[in-house]
Parts: C-alpha cells; structure tokens; sequence
C-alpha cells in the first residue's frame, strides 16, 4: 500500500511539475504578444483610419453605404474606444432615422447597448433593452439580443446590492442564456461555450470541464479567448490552480492578438502572480489592464482593476524599495572595498617600485644588448654578402680565366704555325703565294673573333644562365632585346654582359668588341631609354643580376 502510495505521490509531483513548465512557456508566449501589442493595435487603427476615409469619401446621397460604414465603426470600436463606439452608433441611429431603415435602427440600439454595458452604464442600457424584449421587432437579431440581456443582467446581478435583486437578476441571466442556446445549433463551439458557462454558474464544474474539452483553436481570437477563460472557470472552483492559471494565460494572449482593450483574463491572471510571488509580472500586467481600460474607456473594468491594483502597487513599490536599499547597502560595501583595495593597491606599488625600477633598468640594458646584437647581425650580414662577392667575382675571374688561356694557347700556336709558313714563302721568293697566304690569314682572324665571341657568350651564359631574361624585364613591355637564332647574345645583350662583369668603361666595351666608343655610348643611351623604371638606374640593377643571396 506504502508503494502504490509512493508511486501516486511521484506521479502527481511530476505532474505538476509539467503542468508549471507549460506555465511558464506559456507566460513567455503571452510576453512576446504583450511586445508585439503595439503592431496590433497599429494594425487596428489601420483599418479603422481606412473606415474613415471611406465614409468621408461616401457622397450623401448613398446613405445606405455610409450606414453600413457606421455599423463597421460602431462594432471596430466597440471594445477598443467606448466613446468611440457610443458616436457612431448614434450617427448609425440618426442616419437610419432619416432614411427610415428599421433594421439598421435596431443595429444602432444593439449596438449602443453593448457600449452602455461596457461602460457600465446598467440603467441607460436597460431602458433601451427592455422596449426590444417588450415589442419583438421584426429582424432583430436575436441571438445578439439575447447575448446583451445575458450580459447584461449578469453584471448587475454582480453588483447587485441585495440578495433579493441578486437572485432576479441571476434569473433572468439563466432565462437569456436558455433563449441564447435555444437560437444556437448544440454541435457549435458557441452552444458548448454558453452551456458550460451555465453549468459553471450552477456549480457544475466537472460537468462544464467535461462538455468544453478538448480546447480548440478557431480563426475567431476573441471568441478563443471567452473559450479559455470559461475553461479557466472551471478549473479555478475546482482548485486546479495550474490548469486554471494555463487557460487565462491562453485566453489572455488571444486577447493581446486580438487587438481588444476590454479584457478579464490578463487581471486574473496578475492577481494569481501575485499570490505566488511573482509582483514584477503582476504589477506590468496589471498596469496593461489599467492602460487599456483607460483607452478604452470601460469604467467598468477600471472599477474591477482598481479593486486589486493598490495591493499590488503598494507590494510593488515595497518589492522596489527593498531593491532599491539593498542596491544602497550594496554600494556602500563596494565604496569600502574599494577604499580598502585603493590602500592596498598603494601598497603594493610602494613594494613593488623597487622591483619596477630593477626593471627598467634591465630592459635598458637588455635594449642596448639587442641594439649591439642588431649591429653585430648588420655587421655579420655585410661580411657575408662581401664575401659572396667576393667569391662570385672569384669564381667569374677563375672560369674567364681558365677559359683564356685555353684560347691564347689555340692563338699562340696558330701564330706560331702561320709565321713558320711565312717565313718559308719569304725566303724561297713565292711573293704571290705569300701574298695569298696574308689574305687567307685576314679571314682566319674575322673568323677567330667570331668564335671569340661565341667562346664568350657561352662561357657569360653558363655563369648567368637567365641574364636575357633578367634584363629584359628591366625594359619596357615589347622592347625585350632578343638574340638571332643560333646566337645567345647579340652586340647589346654583350655591351651590358661586360657591365655585368665589372667592365663600365665605354673605351674598354670598344676595344674589347671592335667598335668605336661613339659606337658603344649610343648603343648604351638608345638601351637606357627603353628601361621600365628610372633609366639611370638601369646599369646598376644589371650589375645585381643573377648575384647569389644567403640568409
């Protein structure tokens, strides 16, 4: 028995417990309708401006048009401006007066009727109720009607003095209610609605639980709302606090997308926040209800919301001034600590201005050490890169070097072989033969400059393999200077070939390829004038070609 008992308990905690969390997910719903209210009540002055416009724009003469303009007005404003509401009901009744449409004359009546009620004004709507009970007009509608004297007489059976006007209000309400169901199919949410509401009244409560559920959204959001709150109802005479607080947040929030400012369920829903110790949100629901009432001009609801206001606002304002102590309390203490980590603080620095200055002085002489290792580094790098010239020039002067001696040896024997031939020609007296012999010799020597040359264009391109390429991107775009087919250097691609080697002299450039100096300085000028960049600096750059870097 314990066990099941155990079980019972845990199963209704956790019950609970998922009944408060879809409270509270609700109450944030109903928060984010709240914030977004000011775009449906745009929204719905939108609309009304429209009407406006329309019934300003509708010519006198169609007066059937401007009564149909009235009515909308009338029904727009009726819980959303009382006074409002009140005028253009009156303008409806004129209107139709003048233009003897009886049903649109019982439209102004039902409609200032709902408006009185609202307000609160219980007697002037009576004695404009009762002459529509009395007579029965034809094309009354009467499920309206009947809607109206329920209300109606309902609200004054709420404050209703005696116990003896009570219970004649309280039946004729029932009377109203039974004629309103009558005029109402049983399968409609509105008859389900009607009769829960008069199980409720009877203290039926289970019985109107019963018959409401399920709960079901409809595109009606005041008519979702008056649904949730009858369910909310019931739920609160049955004590089920949880389920009743969940159907007024429901009921509440359709009122908020409903764009209505006459509403029941938002002050209900405050005054059980309040009861459970959640004043913030009982105080700003609350003070909507107060807003709305007040636009509204529903005295009636001001008068409901007055009657709790003042507790919450007094539990507000003590919930704020406690708030507001302890935040004094709470910066006195921060203003000590801070006095106190002020002296410390001193203290330290006092402590430690000993250590700081052993710093700097450090990181002084620490700077100077990076500044002579910076030095040192500059020193080592311009060394390292002399060196490499060095050794660069080195190995160009060993390879031309071993290269010449090779060719004046070839040179030297040549001589020696074409001298020996001459000597035997002159001597024996063959002076056509050895004048023959010169001229064959001429042709041997253009022949040895050309392989001269071509010696020393293959030996520069093996020490400079990408020279045409580097110089030619230091000269502008399509004048690239390139050697004839079978050649790897031409006569200016060689001028600046010795400039590379060091040889800068016009005068040397001249005698070392057979030119005259005139010859070398245009060859020179006409190539500086097709550099890419500063053209006194193309020489200088020609000299960096193809050097070797090491980091």
């Amino acid at each position: 028995m314990k066990k099941y008992l155990y079980l019972l308990i845990l199963l209704l905690a956790d019950s609970l417990t998922m009944a408060a969390d879809t409270n509270d997910s609700l109450l944030n719903e109903l928060d984010k309708a709240i914030e977004m209210r000011p775009t449906y009540i745009a929204n719905k002055e939108r609309a009304i401006r429209q009407l406006h416009r329309e019934l300003q724009a509708t010519s006198g003469t169609n007066q059937q048009k401007q009564m149909e303009i009235c009515d909308r007005l009338a029904s727009e404003y009726a819980a959303f401006n009382t006074d409002s509401s009140l005028f253009y009901a009156d303008l409806l009744y004129q209107k139709a007066v003048k233009a003897n449409d009886a049903q649109q004359v019982l439209n102004a009546k039902l409609h200032k009727i709902e408006t009185l009620t609202t307000i609160g004004m219980f007697k002037e709507a009576y004695e404009m109720l009762q002459p529509l009970h009395d007579n029965k007009p034809l094309g009354i509608n009467r499920p309206l009607l009947y809607h109206l004297s329920r209300t109606l007489y309902g609200l004054m059976a709420d404050y209703a003095v005696t116990e003896q006007e009570k219970e004649g209000y309280s039946q004729l309400t029932d009377r109203y209610r039974d004629s309103l169901l009558a005029h109402n199919s049983p399968s409609s949410e509105l008859y389900r609605m009607v009769y829960a509401d008069k199980l409720i009244t009877h203290g039926q409560y289970k019985q109107a639980l019963s018959f409401l559920q399920p709960f079901r959204h409809s595109d009606d959001g005041r008519f979702d709302a008056g649904y949730a709150y009858t369910l909310a109802e019931a739920y609160r005479h049955l004590d089920e606090k949880e389920l009743s607080k969940r159907f007024y947040i429901i009921s509440a929030i359709e009122d908020m997308k409903s764009d209505t400012r006459e509403y029941i369920s938002l002050r209900k829903l405050a005054t059980i926040l309040f009861q459970e110790g959640d004043v913030d949100r009982a105080y700003k629901y609350l003070t909507i209800c107060m807003q709305d009432a007040k636009a509204c001009n529903a005295r009636l609801r001001i008068l409901e919301i007055l009657d709790t206001f003042p507790i919450i606002n007094e539990a507000y304002m003590a919930k704020k001034h406690q708030q507001q102590t302890i935040i004094v309390w709470a910066l006195v203490l921060v203003s000590l600590l801070a006095v106190c980590l002020l002296f410390a603080v001193r203290y330290v620095i006092r402590q430690k201005a000993t250590v700081v200055k052993a710093r700097q002085d450090l990181a002084e002489v620490n700077a100077k050490l990076r500044d002579m290792n910076s030095q040192l580094l500059q020193y080592n790098k311009e060394i390292k890169q002399q060196n490499l010239l060095i050794a660069e020039n080195s190995y160009i002067k060993e390879e031309y070097i071993a290269r010449y001696m090779d060719q004046c040896s070839i040179y030297l024997e040549k001589m020696k072989q074409l001298r020996t031939h001459l000597s035997k020609l002159l001597s024996t007296g063959r002076t056509q033969e050895l004048k023959e012999a010169v001229k064959v010799s001429n042709r041997e020597v253009e022949s040895e400059l050309a392989e001269f040359y071509d010696s020393f264009d293959d030996t520069f391109i093996q020490l400079f393999p990408s020279f045409v390429e580097e110089f030619n991107a230091l000269l502008q775009p399509g004048e690239a200077i390139v050697p004839k087919t079978g050649h790897k250097l031409n006569t200016e691609l060689r001028i600046f070939a010795l400039i590379r080697l060091g040889i800068t002299d016009s005068v040397k450039i001249a005698q070392f390829l057979r030119y005259s100096t005139t010859t070398i300085y245009n060859y020179r000028t006409r190539v500086r004038n097709k550099a890419r960049g500063e053209r006194d600096e193309l020489e200088t750059q020609v000299m960096n070609i193809g050097k070797h870097h090491e980091e």
